[in-house]
């Protein structure tokens, strides 16, 4: 594979990883919207950028077939998948990451916990639905040295079990080594799922924690740096404003 782009690997990868995470459906038998010509250009121009002569054939290949009996989505996903997968490999592997199929529960909390295990000063994990799971499966697993701080919003299926976990996680020696702090930001405040670490580094994961993978695929992808500075800066004044669970 050549390169013809002055791209990184790693801004290649992040790309094809948002344009992974937000492919439309492609239905049969309709006609193309304005996102799903925008997403077929985009990601046309990111396959030319990688180099690689036969993703790019074989994207452009399933895409003229769009609307007509051939029409394949897998056709038209896999060459970025190819090209994804060999861009992982010129990458570090905090860079990289993960694609979980549904009902892989469990490769859902591996990813997370990878990310929960980072050596660093300071995570900050934004997720409107957050649950008690993350005293019992996540918060043990920090290195983080000033500890998991916790952004969400005060749900009423949720709250109960948030209340008495960090009640119960104050109690125990085990909140000196990994501590962990709520807080409730104000209704219509959080945009996103996310795990940032330092205030530098986000990751978007596409579901809340406590359904990761569940019931659909999920996906924990790294922010290009100016994206995840501003989503840092963002969510550090609404931390700033919002409200202790204790």
């Amino acid at each position: 594979m050549t390169q013809h782009t002055s791209s990184s690997p790693e801004q290649l990868l992040s790309l094809l990883q948002a344009a992974i995470r937000d492919a439309p459906a492609f239905m049969y038998g309709e006609p193309r919207t304005e996102d799903e010509r925008r997403w077929l250009g985009r990601v046309d121009a990111i396959l030319e950028a990688s180099g690689n002569i036969l993703a790019i054939a074989a994207f452009r290949s399933a895409r003229q077939r769009l609307g007509g009996m051939m029409q394949s989505r897998d056709d038209l996903m896999i060459p970025l998948y190819d090209v994804l997968s060999a861009m992982e490999l010129l990458v570090p592997a905090s860079m990289q990451g993960a694609f979980i199929p549904p009902g892989d529960t469990w490769d859902g909390y591996s990813a997370l916990v990878k990310l929960i295990q980072r050596e660093c000063d300071d995570i900050l994990i934004v997720d409107p639905y957050l649950s008690s799971d993350i005293y019992l499966y996540f918060a043990p697993h920090s290195a983080a040295k000033k500890g998991i701080r916790c952004l969400c919003q005060k749900k009423n299926q949720t709250f109960a079990g948030l209340q008495a976990s960090a009640a119960k996680w104050a109690s125990d020696p085990i909140s000196e080594q990994h501590p962990v702090e709520v807080r409730f930001a104000a209704e219509k405040l959080l945009h996103d799922r996310l795990i940032i670490i330092d205030g530098k580094e986000s990751w978007i994961v596409t579901q809340s924690i406590k359904d990761i993978a569940k019931r659909s695929p999920a996906s924990v992808t790294r922010t290009e740096p100016e994206l995840a500075q501003m989503k840092s800066n963002y969510y550090e004044t609404v931390w700033a404003s919002a409200t202790p669970l204790v």
